[in-house]
């Protein structure tokens, strides 16, 4: 989908083309749409099909006057999905006359940006636009992280009252999210450092480079921090499952050496030999009680030994 819009008299308007001072919004694009622009633009085709590529990394490349930057952001998958979150990048080429998003699906990222674009763009294509987005997606990583906290909350309620594997595989899935981020934001933070020192920067734009990468920065160390205590939470309860289970077996254990004795006296009673007392008119009872006897015995026993 190709969305042109530029400045108008009664604020952004939609263009039907590219024109100077515009911003293209690439979203879920076909092929014509692909052409047009690259066309238009004389921009290489690799800088839109890298920013369409899903496992593209962050980086900032240049081709003459034109400058391609790519930044993950993240994203929340449907419902069904075992994995909350993933990355998915976003490609900003910068040129002389326009400026244009590229993403594969209409990210809730580029919605925000849009109407921050609404109300600031005066179809000057600078820098401050690229680093309002990077501010953008700082601010959705740190909601993201704060999704995923609400997240364990839930899962550790349910596991505390019943473990189940459903809820230690949530928290294993959602470990894998916080994975994605740490290696996403951790290469963000390289390219924006990287992008410094490209870019011809006002004092203005300094401030908000510097702003976004403490925003990111935070969004790393509390990505690290919640992909630390889930990991330790896991071992906690993998810790807790097998002492559960230990004391399942011991319990049982002591159970079947406490009925082996009755089963003893039952088996060698019911062998096809002459035993003693075997007619007697209180044999029945008798055994019966002196198993019991032993049992209960026993199982005092195993009681003092805090076996039970």
């Amino acid at each position: 989908m190709l969305k042109i819009y530029k400045r108008g008299r009664e604020g952004l308007e939609e263009q039907p083309k590219i024109v100077q001072g515009s911003c293209v919004y690439l979203t879920e694009p076909t092929e014509e749409d692909i052409q047009y622009v690259t066309n238009r633009l004389g921009v290489p085709t690799d800088f839109i099909s890298d920013s369409l590529d899903i496992d593209e990394r962050s980086r900032v490349e240049k081709n003459g006057n034109d400058l391609l930057l790519i930044i993950n952001v993240p994203l929340k998958m449907p419902n069904g999905e075992t994995i909350p979150f993933r990355t998915i990048p976003i490609g900003i080429i910068q040129t002389s006359e326009v400026i244009v998003i590229i993403c594969r699906n209409d990210h809730l990222v580029l919605q925000e940006f849009k109407k921050n674009l609404d109300k600031s763009f005066n179809n000057n294509i600078n820098v401050s636009f690229i680093l309002q987005l990077l501010l953008v997606t700082a601010s959705y990583y740190l909601r993201c992280l704060d999704d995923v906290d609400r997240k364990v909350i839930v899962s550790e309620k349910l596991i505390q009252k019943s473990i189940k594997n459903s809820e230690v595989y949530t928290l294993l899935n959602i470990n894998k999210s916080l994975v994605y981020f740490i290696k996403a934001l951790k290469v963000n933070l390289l390219m924006m450092r990287k992008l410094s020192r490209v870019l011809e920067m006002n004092e203005e734009d300094e401030k908000r480079m510097q702003s976004t990468l403490n925003e990111m920065q935070q969004a790393l160390d509390t990505s690290k921090i919640y992909n630390e205590n889930l990991g330790n939470m896991m071992d906690a309860y993998s810790a807790a499952i097998e002492i559960n289970l230990s004391v399942v077996v011991k319990v049982l254990t002591a159970c079947t050496i406490i009925l082996t004795f009755p089963t003893m006296v039952a088996t060698i009673y019911g062998m096809n030999v002459p035993l003693p007392k075997q007619d007697g008119a209180y044999a029945l009872a008798v055994l019966m009680s002196i198993s019991a006897v032993i049992s209960l015995l026993t199982g005092w026993v195993f009681y003092k030994k805090r076996l039970f």
